[in-house]
């Protein structure tokens, strides 16, 4: 059978009307990481009909991403993880256009990543390049949609050009400091430890950030914006509670 866009997204179409199936297919979403949360969030991304993409992560796939990450597998053990990631989505919609960065994320090339993105998604592992990339997103005024897991525990919030920045919500030190020297230090110190996770922490982490998305794009209401964020426990559904920091 012969590839139709429409065909794809027809199971939605009495949820997503046509204008804003438009939206979708016209949007650009940028989507930092392809492992554990970026490998969900592609995929849903993909397949509720977003038409442009653009992909970073440095990484490879190893055994131990098996148990959380959507993309790994045998078959892709050892491969670039942003490479895997857009056979992966060009695979369901041939006709998405997707750009790809198989690069560190730095102070240098930020601006040319996320530049001309109307969204961009938080799916990386690591507190210093959340916070290159947040800082330029409120430079920029480009909605950030930020996820993160630890353990069975994940929150999402959506950070806009108005509302308080990721570092100023969580209050982090290096708020409105440059990122050098000792402040350097203790971002990198942030990340120094790297979780357990169980691995379908990430997969409803992802989907939560992917509705966030499509909440904004399509104009819906009650979108998280911070400082409000969803907090919660996978092994505890009583758990889920959007609280205001």
């Amino acid at each position: 059978m012969s590839y139709n866009y429409y065909e794809m997204i027809k199971r939605q179409s009495e949820i997503i009307d046509n204008s804003d199936q438009e939206v979708l297919e016209k949007a650009t979403v940028c989507v930092i990481g392809c492992g554990g949360l970026g490998g969900i969030v592609i995929d849903q991304l993909v397949r509720v009909g977003i038409g442009n993409l653009i992909l970073v992560d440095e990484d490879i796939f190893d055994v131990s991403n098996f148990n959380r990450q959507l993309l790994s597998g045998l078959s892709t053990l050892s491969k670039s993880k942003v490479e895997v990631a857009k056979d992966h989505v060009l695979n369901v919609n041939p006709n998405i256009n997707v750009d790809i960065f198989n690069d560190h994320v730095d102070m240098e090339n930020i601006d040319n990543i996320v530049s001309g993105s109307d969204i961009v998604v938080d799916a990386v592992d690591n507190v210093l390049t959340r916070v290159i990339v947040s800082r330029k997103c409120h430079e920029l005024d480009i909605p950030f949609v930020h996820g993160a897991v630890e353990s069975s525990k994940g929150q999402v919030s959506v950070f806009m050009g108005d509302s308080p920045s990721y570092e100023e919500l969580f209050q982090m030190k290096s708020f409105g400091k440059s990122i050098e020297g000792d402040i350097l230090d203790y971002i990198n110190n942030l990340s120094s430890y790297k979780p357990q996770v169980l691995g379908v922490c990430p997969c409803i982490t992802g989907c939560l950030e992917v509705i966030e998305v499509i909440k904004f794009l399509c104009g819906f209401n009650d979108v998280i914006i911070a400082p409000n964020i969803l907090m919660f426990d996978v092994l505890d559904f009583n758990s889920f509670k959007i609280i205001s920091l």
